[in-house]
């Protein structure tokens, strides 16, 4: 047998060597891990987690119904404290609503807030987030409040997420009974028209077979890849910079800081938008006229416009379009006038809510949310209930 030499040394490991079997190794690591999370239909989107943390008022309604329409599934309960729990989910720390407290919310068989055992209302109100409301008690909605001020059944139809093709939808197949006179139809002018157009191009793709009308929780398909869960985590935004800081003004005081948002534009902005809008508000009227419905147009401002009587300084990190000057546009005179022209009673609810913010009490949430505190919906609650009782509503 042949030895080797005294002080010869054993051929060595290249460094490319190395690189080459270390980069080989993990390959196969990762391929093996990737197969494994495949086989077993590990789920990196975590849907079901995030359903089950995330309040149903910030839910987007997945349940088809009709013909391209889409509401939340029915006999639903969340408990909670909502805004915080949002946030948190966000990736916000927790300590900015530390007086939240927790609630139990309860949704109706057909997936609306209404109390159990409802079957006739003289009033149904339909609208978005700010008709659900979703972050306050069942006693503090503005349905709930204009229903004890009345003393008439009063029906939400509100659904975060929806424009004004689905409310009418809601208001065909929910929100008439016999006893029903009245439809207060509340515009919220952050998003309300934008909302509108996006349903519009949903339900043309429905209608002409691009999109399929199906249960979107059903058809959800689950993220098993580890690649992509990786590459999502390191290339896309987290969802606190989607959202953007839970605040970005502060008030002249130089201590309250808040969160503004929209800035919603003039009428001679979005012109176009409007004349397909007035088509929308127009299928509205048409049916609450075939059912011998008076309906009504409740004006609901953004938070911006009900502080517009501040002082308040833009942070450095907000977005451009909340750095510019915004001086409160024409939007209420526009949808007062299309209202006007066709019969619909219109109430604006601007003033009150502006007159709430001079004193210790504020209309809307300060902080990430945008949406009424229970003093602002008791004001508007308030209102609507000033204005139907001159008209004898019983």
């Amino acid at each position: 047998m042949k030895k080797s030499s005294p002080g010869k040394q054993a051929p060595r490991i290249t460094l490319i060597r190395k690189i080459v079997f270390a980069t080989m190794s993990l390959m196969l690591f990762v391929g093996v891990c990737e197969f494994s999370f495949q086989a077993i239909g590990f789920d990196f989107g975590k849907l079901g987690q995030d359903l089950n943390a995330t309040p149903i008022f910030y839910h987007v309604p997945t349940e088809p119904f009709g013909t391209a329409y889409y509401k939340r599934p029915g006999n639903q309960t969340w408990t909670g404290k909502v805004i915080t729990a949002q946030m948190q989910r966000i990736g916000y720390d927790p300590k900015w609503f530390p007086d939240e407290h927790q609630q139990t919310l309860k949704y109706d068989a057909d997936g609306f807030r209404n109390p159990d055992g409802l079957t006739h209302w003289k009033i149904t109100m339909i609208g978005d987030s700010f008709t659900e409301l979703g972050n306050l008690k069942q006693d503090q909605l503005v349905t709930s409040q204009l229903s004890k001020l009345l003393n008439v059944q009063v029906k939400n139809l509100g659904v975060s997420h929806t424009g004004l093709l689905n409310q009418t939808e809601y208001l065909r197949a929910f929100g008439i009974s016999e006893q029903t006179e009245e439809v207060i139809w509340v515009f919220f002018e952050g998003n309300d028209i934008q909302d509108y157009m996006l349903e519009m191009n949903r339900v043309s793709a429905i209608q002409t077979g691009d999109t399929q009308h199906i249960d979107l929780l059903r058809a959800y398909k689950p993220q098993t890849s580890l690649v992509k869960a990786v590459y999502q985590t390191i290339f896309s935004k987290s969802r606190k910079e989607i959202y953007g800081p839970a605040v970005n003004a502060t008030l002249s005081d130089g201590q309250t800081q808040f969160k503004i948002d929209y800035a919603p534009p003039g009428s001679d902005q979005i012109f176009l938008e409007l004349q397909r809008y007035e088509a929308g508000i127009e299928k509205l009227h048409e049916l609450c006229k075939q059912n011998e419905l008076k309906l009504t147009c409740l004006y609901m401002p953004c938070k911006r416009r009900a502080f517009s009587g501040h002082h308040y300084t833009v942070n450095a990190d907000a977005p451009d379009y909340l750095q510019r000057e915004w001086v409160p546009s024409d939007l209420p005179d526009s949808i007062r006038q299309v209202c006007r022209e066709k019969g619909i009673r219109f109430i604006d609810v601007t003033p009150v809510l502006q007159n709430l913010n001079q004193t210790d009490l504020l209309s809307h949430n300060l902080i990430f949310d945008t949406h009424l505190t229970a003093a602002g919906a008791e004001a508007v609650a308030q209102t609507l209930a000033g204005v139907l009782q001159t008209e004898e509503i019983k």
